[in-house]
């Protein structure tokens, strides 16, 4: 499936993939966003990411952590915390990202009341909306892989809940060059 500049797109169960044109996968940046209600609860973005050199950590919204290509001062993903958590994609610096993944966590550790929806925006203003009706759940849940394929980006919804903390996600996803220093903090 592709969106159209300005157009819209729900990514669900049945229909999770959408293919990003060179367009909206090279120019602007790619913002996503968790719109929730504070009834959720502290839902807080995070995500893994490996460079086209092979670096891999991961950046979380609520710390302002930024990853850049070894030599760079600007960031290809940054982390940010508005009236909701976000994390943006530099699109010109898109040759340097491989593949991404978005996951939501709980700062506390409790279970969350999952609801609202991930929303995803891209140049021309196209939105990829990802509803978060996964119920109750206390631990990290994988949202949406990016890949990098013949230059575009492809956008996969995962709402993938897992068992124990972010790094049972980068290892259930593949992300292992992380070096950890516990369950949640990578070495950097």
């Amino acid at each position: 499936m592709r969106v159209q500049p300005g157009g819209r797109a729900i990514l669900t169960p049945r229909d999770p993939v959408v293919t990003l044109n060179r367009v909206q996968s090279g120019i602007g940046t790619l913002v996503v966003e968790a719109v929730c209600s504070p009834a959720v609860g502290d839902l807080r973005l995070g995500a893994l990411y490996q460079l086209a050199d092979g670096t891999s950590s991961l950046v979380r919204a609520a710390t302002g952590l930024t990853a850049a290509p070894p030599g760079s001062r600007r960031p290809v993903i940054s982390g940010s915390r508005g009236e909701y958590e976000r994390l943006t994609v530099d699109l010109r610096q898109a040759r340097a990202l491989e593949r991404l993944l978005v996951y939501a966590y709980s700062e506390s550790r409790r279970a969350l009341a999952w609801g609202g929806t991930l929303r995803i925006t891209t140049f021309g203003g196209a939105r990829l909306e990802v509803p978060l009706d996964v119920g109750a759940h206390a631990g990290p849940i994988a949202l949406v892989s990016l890949y990098v394929v013949d230059g575009e980006f492809v956008l996969r919804a995962e709402l993938d809940p897992v068992s124990g903390a972010v790094r049972e996600i980068a290892r259930g996803y593949g992300y292992d060059l992380i070096t950890w220093a516990d369950d949640e903090t990578p070495v950097h």
